[in-house]
């Protein structure tokens, strides 16, 4: 097989691997947004049964749509404005429904729809309700049998395997005739696992402690160390986030913002790190609300935990409030058959599901539980529902507060009084040598002088320089500026001793500053060379401000009496501030979460003929999926049946749950699952590759107590985990070109936020801090919002109408819809991100920085860090050679060099792969 073929079968998997999840997103997009509202307002008149088809078009088929009737084809894919659908839903020319003009938001679902080329599986048959399904039959389908217990199997080549999971891959390799890829080299398979485990690259010092341990066990440590990293939850939570289709605006209509969305995506993350049983968290999430609970704190991650399904998006605007809640009801069902059963049960909303045997009743069994359940506040425009968190009660804990915010208070006031008599210079503005464009300025007030000076220019500096007669000793640094909406974050203050720079600080001067004068730090200066402070404005991007600067002695002008003042009320601030935040923390006023309610009258709802709400047929009991259960489920009077609904799903004896999820942990660790339609596990998924390990790791699950860290560790410390992407022979390529029997391990590209991660950790500015609301203060919706934060991704907000760039680039799941597989695409527009974009220089800037910041290393030295940092290996001899005579022969700084090469590396394709 030529080079040329191989490269040949590699893309083509690559590209059906992305139309087959490309498909089934945008299937379901039909299913769920399209369908409904087709059987709702157009059958009436266009399907096959209708009494009269009006104008010869068929509505209720794919072929019908596309042929159109007397005027022509009413859907022309890709061409909206070609579609005499779209011209007749816009009421312009023709005026379809004739009842009145639909939604808005309804509209632009049909236009996105013929834009994505109106992908649609309805075949030649009408689509009215069926005489009814055979679920005995139903039950024979391979996803509604329980799990089998399959004896491990024995292989040939007995030495290769390390545990039960290799045996059965092994033994289905054998029986194709494969023989596994080699083992993968250390530095690919430490990358791989950092990356898979918390979404970050491993750091040059982790990789060297890697590679020196030689012990058996040394992998299994790195593994356990990653398990046990608060940036678990952040990865894996991350991967549960977008089944759940996390947003913090509603979308729908004039999309709204949620406000305490984030408080649902933290109690995932703690879910994970945690490590809580996931048929615990599946229970949490439908109905915590109705758990009982030991303590507040239990009683509150439960309730947050019913954000699950709040979270949807919603058109609260919608003026036909039944409408309104059916709409909500049926998300609620499409979201949990997807998440949990890996179902499309919203397909049965309108008619027995097409091809699962889900009949409407059961449809509306579930939708009796979902509107027993309250979920929203009607209005002109609705709302969702919010609960307080509860927390302990403390009456001494209000007036204990009090007396420690006076006690804070009065210490501040003393420690300011002892500085204001320690020996100090000043110098405003005017005494400051200045470069470059500054203007005067007295619009905010808080300055020092008759007035302060600002500059947008980046080349401007603003130097402050303090004689040489000053004492020896430490003294502590201070500046003023007037804090405003427009300022830098990140305003550098340069430190310098003579010619030598002592120090870098960069001040947030948006932010309100407690006192006059802020704190630049303490150093100890030699009296015979002169102090600067310089305030400049390069790499800055808003205005920077400078005012005053101030010099403060703490060492030998100062009595000893009064320094011993001084520490006594430093140490007295420092401890009333613990002790104030800690009681701040405990009384906190009641925080509110996204939940849900139980109405005050549940009860059981009619089928709605066809899915329109008011045309209702006979009444059904609450319930559950007849073809996946042994017997109804029994709902106490009273209640909603949530509860019920939740252990139901939970079980161990419900055939669906857990291989579902040990589907997904697989294929994130793999790249695709043992069954590739990780969201369908009905009659139009595909059939699982390797059914006797997806029973064998779903039987496992349970066995280790739903523990996801457990199955996870398991996963990853197999043989096949931790083969290389290499094909090795070409029979691999030839024989499993898509790589379903797993004999090599899956090339696969970073998601879009370990990418992001990776960007900001090469230039050490990424914040590893986990974070509540990263919403800006004021933002009304996502609209030209601009993300500035440099937290971890997982914490950056997601809108519904508006994406990160680099989200919207690299494949960020849609946030409407429930995605447990993302596309990969790969796409011009990726690299041209990555050597284009204004955030990548940036980052590429500051990881030079970085890199020259030793002065004695070598640039052979430097050049290993950068790739040990952002790929995970050392250059090669032509790589090395290649960035040596660059450095040669370009012109420009050191510092434009090395951000050159730092770019470079970052626009690689090794950057934003894993092997």
């Amino acid at each position: 097989m030529t080079k040329l073929t191989y490269l040949l079968l590699i893309l083509c998997t690559l590209f059906a691997s992305r139309i087959e999840a490309q498909d089934a997103n945008e299937l379901a997009f039909f299913e769920k947004k399209i369908r409904p509202v087709l059987v709702q307002h157009c059958y009436k008149c266009h399907a096959a049964d209708s009494k009269n088809v009006r104008g010869g078009l068929l509505l209720d088929t794919r072929a019908g749509i596309r042929k159109g009737g007397d005027s022509g084809p009413a859907v022309v894919p890709n061409k909206v404005d070609e579609s005499l659908l779209i011209e007749s839903l816009r009421y312009d020319g023709y005026e379809m429904p004739p009842s009145g003009k639909l939604a808005d938001d309804v509209i632009a679902d049909f236009e996105k729809w013929v834009q994505m080329g109106a992908p649609d599986p309805r075949d030649g048959e009408s689509h009215a309700v069926s005489e009814g399904i055979d679920l005995e039959a139903g039950r024979q389908f391979w996803s509604f049998q329980p799990p089998k217990e399959t004896p491990i199997p024995q292989v040939k080549n007995a030495d290769w395997p390390r545990g039960e999971i290799d045996r059965f891959t092994l033994s289905a390799m054998e029986d194709a005739g494969l023989v596994p890829a080699d083992d993968a080299d250390k530095r690919t398979l430490l990358r791989r696992v950092y990356f898979d485990l918390i979404g970050l690259p491993p750091t040059p010092e982790q990789i060297h402690a890697f590679l020196s341990d030689e012990s058996p066990q040394a992998f299994e440590r790195v593994v356990d160390e990653l398990l046990a990293s608060p940036h678990f939850g952040e990865r894996w939570g991350r991967h549960w986030l977008d089944i759940a289709r996390y947003s913090d605006s509603t979308g729908g209509g004039r999309s709204l913002l949620f406000k305490v969305a984030w408080r649902y995506r933290n109690y995932v993350i703690d879910a994970f790190n945690r490590d809580t049983p996931f048929d615990r968290f599946i229970v949490e999430q439908i109905a915590g609300d109705l758990m009982p609970s030991a303590n507040p704190e239990e009683q509150g991650r439960q309730l947050t935990a019913t954000g699950f399904l709040t979270l949807g998006p919603t058109n609260y605007e919608n003026q036909d409030k039944r409408q309104l809640r059916m709409d909500v009801v049926d998300e609620q069902i499409d979201t949990i058959g997807r998440a949990f059963l890996g179902m499309t049960i919203g397909c049965a909303r309108c008619h027995d599901h097409k091809f699962d045997p889900i009949p409407t009743k059961d449809y509306y069994a579930l939708a009796g539980i979902f509107r027993s359940t309250k979920s929203l506040i009607d209005g002109n425009v609705s709302n969702w529902i919010t609960r307080p968190l509860p927390k302990e009660k403390n009456a001494d804990l209000d007036e204990k507060l009090q007396a420690t915010q006076l006690a804070f208070d009065e210490s501040k006031k003393r420690l300011v009084s002892v500085r204001k008599r320690l020996p100090a210079f000043t110098l405003d503005n005017d005494d400051a040598v200045l470069v470059g464009n500054w203007k005067e300025s007295t619009y905010t007030k808080g300055f020092v002088g008759k007035h302060y000076i600002h500059t947008n220019d980046r080349a401007a500096t603003a130097t402050f320089t303090f004689a040489t007669n000053r004492k020896a000793g430490r003294y502590r640094v201070l500046a003023s500026y007037t804090p405003g909406g427009n300022r830098e974050k990140k305003t550098p203050y340069v430190i310098r001793q003579g010619d030598v720079v002592v120090a870098e600080v960069r001040m947030n001067q948006r932010a309100e500053p407690t006192s006059q004068f802020v704190l630049l730090g303490e150093y100890d200066f030699d009296p015979q060379q002169s102090v600067s402070v310089t305030v400049g404005a390069n790499g800055t991007t808003d205005v920077v401000i400078a005012d005053a600067v101030k010099l403060q002695h703490i060492g030998s002008l100062a009595s000893d009496s009064l320094q011993k003042e001084l520490a006594r009320a430093e140490k007295e601030k420092t401890q009333r501030q613990q002790e104030l935040g800690s009681l701040k923390k405990a009384a906190t006023e009641k925080s509110l979460v996204l939940s849900v309610e139980e109405e005050k009258k549940p009860g059981d709802f009619h089928v709605c003929v066809r899915g329109n709400v008011r045309r209702l047929g006979d009444k059904v009991s609450r319930g559950v999926l007849s073809v996946a259960s042994r017997g109804p489920v029994q709902i106490p009077p009273g209640t909603s049946g949530r509860l019920e609904l939740a252990k139901w799903i939970a079980s161990s004896e419900n055939p669906l749950t857990a291989r579902v999820a040990a589907n997904r942990i697989w294929s994130h660790l793999f790249g695709t699952g043992i069954v590739r339609t990780v969201d369908n596990f009905g009659v139009p998924g595909e059939r699982p590759t390797n059914p006797a390990l997806l029973d064998f790791l779903a039987l496992r699950f349970v066995e280790y107590d739903w523990s996801v860290k457990r199955l996870i560790r398991e996963v990853v410390l197999s043989r096949t985990y931790q083969l290389s992407s290499s094909a090795g022979t070409e029979s691999l390529l030839e024989r499993d070109p898509e790589n379903k029997l797993y004999a090599r391990q899956n090339r696969r590209r970073l998601q879009a936020e370990s990418l992001r991660d990776a960007l900001f950790s090469l230039s050490a500015e990424l914040d590893m801090q986990s974070a509540d609301d990263t919403v800006r203060s004021g933002t009304k919706s996502g609209y030209g919002y601009q993300f500035t934060s440099s937290y971890r991704s997982v914490y950056l907000p997601v809108f519904r109408n508006r994406l990160h760039p680099m989200f919207a680039v690299f494949d960020f799941p849609d946030p409407n819809l429930s995605n447990g597989r993302r596309n990969v695409s790969t796409l011009s527009t990726q690299a041209l991100y990555l050597m284009n974009s204004p955030l990548v220089q940036q980052h590429a800037e500051q990881a030079a920085t970085r890199l020259l910041l030793d002065s004695n290393q070598s640039d052979a030295d430097r050049l290993a860090w950068l790739y040990e940092s952002a790929l995970g290996r050392l250059p090669s001899r032509e790589e090395s050679q290649l960035a040596m005579r660059f450095l040669k022969a370009s012109g420009g700084t050191q510092s434009q060099q090395w951000t050159a090469l730092c770019h470079a590396v970052i626009s690689s394709v090794d950057f934003r792969y894993v092997k």
